[in-house]
């Protein structure tokens, strides 16, 4: 009889918690997963793609913002484990691993599944990765101008512990190889923008590469993360010519001469800028078979030929809105392949998972996404935005 009662009294608290939490974090009414679901050493099995969602750095003054790590399951259904907010936050996969991150917690999901609390909130994430040949997981966040100029803190580790560090630096864009993490600095005030290299060797190391030759960082965007193979690095900056008018540049900088090369990669006259601007610049670009693939805005992608330098548009996506009106559409290139987060107001289900060949630009397969706009349009009084799309297979 103890136990019945025991048991009841534990059902009664569990269910007060989880509407006191709802409650407080402004939950929409939907099933929410709790920490020990998800790591359950066999949850990720049945897990193809990973959704980052997240409420905006302004929309968490009342310290309410909150985030979502959407899980699409193998049956298109999604389940939502819910956190703290983080504008630009994202996920990284690594050494059957996943990271998940709000403002004050790391998350390692899989067999070694742990929960890191951080002593500084962050409130903007520049990028999450995993680096094989040191076993490090880190997390980047723009934290901030200080009283000597800009301060972006990392947070890396792996299952043993978190440290927490800084680098000095405005970070405009990112990217990573197996051993390191290339940043693309900008100082305002020199008008420059720095190609830099972190690497862990028992602690952080900043190494200077070289400052990108341009005239000036004013009218310039980064629209890509930064790539690299064995001989050079490659970034995709645009430079802003009218409110109509746009010039794409590819740069590449070989890794040991360190000479650099600029090629014209897209043109846009009488455009809407907006709308050309890609889905998510951390996810826009990868390397495959020799090319550099690049999506913009309107579902265009175009590929760089390594060896010849030739540019060429490859395939668009099918029935590609061109407004500049977004609905959390998000990218991931992966494996040959890529995955795109689309939108139709016409489906019944509004949300879809298309993943297209980057051989042959031909449509490979289309998911309706169960439950994902529910999700997004009944946040209460906050407002979610997806950030992050990984795809695990």
């Amino acid at each position: 009889m103890k136990k019945k009662l025991l048991i009841v009294a534990v059902a009664i608290t569990g269910l007060l918690t989880v509407l006191i939490f709802a409650t407080e974090k402004n939950i929409p009414d939907t099933p929410l997963l709790s920490l020990n679901e998800i790591t359950r050493k066999d949850f990720l099995e049945s897990t193809k793609a990973i959704i980052y969602l997240s409420t905006t750095a302004d929309q968490d003054i009342d310290n309410k913002g909150l985030s979502y790590s959407v899980f699409v399951k193998d049956d298109h259904s999604v389940q939502t484990f819910a956190m703290k907010g983080l504008e630009l936050g994202s996920i990284a996969a690594g050494n059957d691993q996943i990271l998940l991150e709000d403002k004050n917690s790391i998350y390692l999901l899989g067999d070694r599944t742990k929960k890191f609390e951080m002593e500084n909130p962050q409130y903007t994430g520049e990028r999450t990765g995993y680096l094989p040949d040191s076993n490090v997981f880190f997390s980047i966040y723009n934290t901030g101008f200080v009283e000597n100029g800009y301060s972006s803190e990392i947070r890396y580790g792996n299952s043993a512990d978190f440290q927490v560090d800084t680098i000095p630096y405005y970070i405009a864009a990112s990217g990573t190889t197996d051993n390191s993490i290339e940043i693309l600095t900008q100082d305002f005030e020199k008008d420059q923008f720095h190609l830099k290299e972190v690497t862990f060797n028992n602690k952080l190391n900043v190494k200077d590469i070289t400052a990108i030759q341009t005239e000036s960082t004013e009218n310039m965007q980064v629209l890509a993360p930064i790539l690299s193979d064995e001989s050079y690095y490659y970034m995709v900056l645009s430079t802003i010519i009218s409110d109509t008018s746009e010039t794409v540049s590819l740069i590449r900088i070989h890794r040991e001469s360190l000479k650099q090369d600029t090629f014209e990669f897209i043109n846009y006259k009488d455009a809407d800028l907006t709308a050309t601007i890609p889905y998510n610049y951390k996810n826009s670009a990868a390397i495959h078979n020799d090319k550099l693939f690049y999506i913009n805005g309107l579902g265009d992608v175009y590929s760089f030929q390594l060896p010849t330098t030739s540019v060429k548009k490859e395939f668009s996506l099918k029935d590609a809105d061109h407004s500049a009106v977004r609905h959390n559409e998000e990218t991931c290139f992966k494996s040959g392949k890529l995955y795109v987060l689309r939108h139709s107001a016409d489906k019944k289900a509004s949300y879809y998972l298309e993943s297209y060949s980057l051989d042959n630009g031909k449509l490979i397969d289309s998911t309706t996404i169960k439950g994902l706009d529910t999700l997004i349009t009944s946040s209460n009084n906050k407002k979610v935005y997806s950030y992050d799309l990984k795809v695990l297979k």
